[in-house]
């Protein structure tokens, strides 16, 4: 797959194109970059997927530091390079971006800069100014600037149509298994170890203490999960559990989270290094225990169960 920051100065042929912010690169986005590579292979064009960067959301909102995504743009790009998709454009969102009315932005961007012969949309896609921008807009501007336009279904997942947001609501809830299903893979955090209290080490489970990559990243919820791991430069992966949570048989909370994870038969120093942690189960929620002892037992049993669920 061939990236390309920016939308000048690009040639195709007779393009295929799909567009959206594609958090997550979940199964919906999947079965839409699908047909684009298949059409474009029908028809021996190039396939496009054009996306935006930063997520929309946090250049409009008032507040962004309250705002959680599943994906930052690398982690995008990576996920998108597995969908067989030829070429990607990304294109910074700005204000003034924004401003653009949706026939705006197809007529100069999609037609004059890109040259789309056929876009390929979701069945809810709406954009440009205001959200104005949806299927009628694209089918008017189609007419005028002579491209086809195909729009997709749904995805479903058990009755419910996979969306970027309910994903999100589901990690949320706690929900691992119902994210995974829709996203088709295991939710992830890329996160550096940070220095920390080295309380765990105390109690027999040493955790390296996890600050994520991607300011914005959505946390899943409070709790205790297994999840495996994946140490920067090492080819291994560790069956682990991890704590979200505010720590409360330990210290008195200022409401900030952590996330904690202690790797099952690993030996060696973890401190600035990357890890990746996958989550496979919500083991249970975050408890206050009466006394030190008594969290170090529960722990015990929270990695007999981690093993016996992802196995030794």
């Amino acid at each position: 797959m061939k990236v390309y920051y920016g939308y000048t100065g690009i040639s195709f042929n007779d393009p295929v194109i799909t567009m959206g912010v594609f958090d997550g690169v979940h199964l919906g986005h999947r079965m839409l970059l699908r047909r684009v590579t298949e059409e474009a292979l029908r028809e021996g064009t190039d396939a496009v997927a054009v996306t935006f960067d930063p997520h929309p959301r946090i250049v409009l909102s008032g507040d962004p530091g309250h705002l959680s995504f599943l994906t930052d743009l690398g982690e995008r790009i990576a996920l998108l390079r597995g969908t067989g998709i030829g070429h990607l454009v990304v294109i910074p969102f700005t204000v003034e971006l924004s401003r653009m009315t949706a026939s705006a932005f197809v007529d100069s961007i999609l037609c004059r800069h890109l040259g789309v012969r056929h876009l390929i949309t979701g069945y809810d896609h709406h954009f440009g100014r205001r959200h104005e921008g949806d299927s009628n807009t694209i089918i008017e501007c189609s007419a005028r600037m002579d491209f086809r336009v195909t729009r997709e279904e749904a995805y479903m997942v058990d009755g419910e149509a996979v969306s970027s947001s309910l994903v999100r609501n589901a990690l949320g809830e706690g929900y691992i298994e119902k994210a995974a299903s829709m996203l088709g893979y295991d939710y992830f955090i890329r996160g550096r170890v940070v220095s920390g209290r080295k309380i765990g080490r105390g109690m027999g489970f040493p955790t390296a203490n996890i600050v994520p990559l991607f300011a914005h990243k959505l946390i899943p919820r409070t709790g205790v999960y297994a999840v495996e791991a994946a140490v920067e430069g090492e080819s291994d992966r560790y069956i682990a559990m991890l704590n979200i949570g505010h720590r409360p048989t330990i210290t008195d909370s200022d409401g900030t989270r952590t996330i904690e994870v202690h790797l099952v038969d690993f030996a060696g120093d973890l401190y600035g290094k990357v890890i990746t942690v996958s989550f496979r189960h919500r083991l249970r929620d975050e408890m206050k225990f009466e006394s030190v002892d008594a969290l170090a037992a529960q722990l015990a049993l929270d990695r007999e169960r981690t093993i016996a669920l992802l196995g030794h």
